[in-house]
């Protein structure tokens, strides 16, 4: 029971604190716990703007590289929660056994036993089931809560360089190709 209170308090913890930093930033972008995000941010509308790429890439792969590592930093607790999703489940499956060995070692030493002998272990085996599950849960949703935020920041990042790219690429008579080079 203590290991699965103490991974549902980690699944709570990194959650909240992920969905909030997240939250936050929407309302004021150089904010981040991660300071790399408005860093990445920040640079790939400046390439936008300069229309030059970093050094040894394009402009789009450029640009492409900075959208990654935000990404990056802001999905940084994803893997984390997705294990502690597997770990609950399998710790929760775990006590459904040491719970089912509970009534047979009752069983074993009692012989004839009574629906209350057997109780303790069958109630162990349930709810250690349920509460593994549940947490499971729960962290599988801070997972798409914390994807669905990241993927949201990343569009409008997107959209934000992109208007920059046709921005330029209008006052100058001249657009971007897929190598990121300026042409008229």
């Amino acid at each position: 029971m203590y290991p699965l209170t103490l991974t549902g308090v980690m699944i709570f913890a990194l959650g909240i604190y992920q969905v909030g930093w997240l939250l936050i930033w929407t309302l004021s972008s150089d904010r981040y716990s991660c300071s790399g995000a408005p860093r990445w941010a920040k640079k790939a509308i400046a390439m936008a703007r300069a229309k030059t790429g970093l050094a040894g890439l394009s402009l789009l792969e450029s640009i492409e590289l900075c959208f990654s590592r935000m990404e990056d930093c802001l999905t940084r607790r994803v893997p984390a929660m997705r294990f502690l999703a597997q770990v609950s489940t399998l710790m929760g499956f775990l006590g459904t056994v040491t719970g089912m060995v509970k009534v047979f070692n009752t069983v074993a030493r009692l012989g004839m036993v009574t629906p209350a002998d057997l109780a303790g272990g069958i109630h162990e085996a349930l709810f250690t089931t349920v509460y593994g599950l549940i947490l499971a849960l729960v962290a599988w949703g801070f997972t798409y809560l914390i994807e669905t935020l990241s993927r949201r920041h990343l569009r409008q990042l997107e959209i934000l360089v992109f208007n920059e790219l046709e921005e330029s690429a209008a006052g100058s008579g001249s657009c971007v190709n897929e190598h990121g080079t300026a042409q008229k």
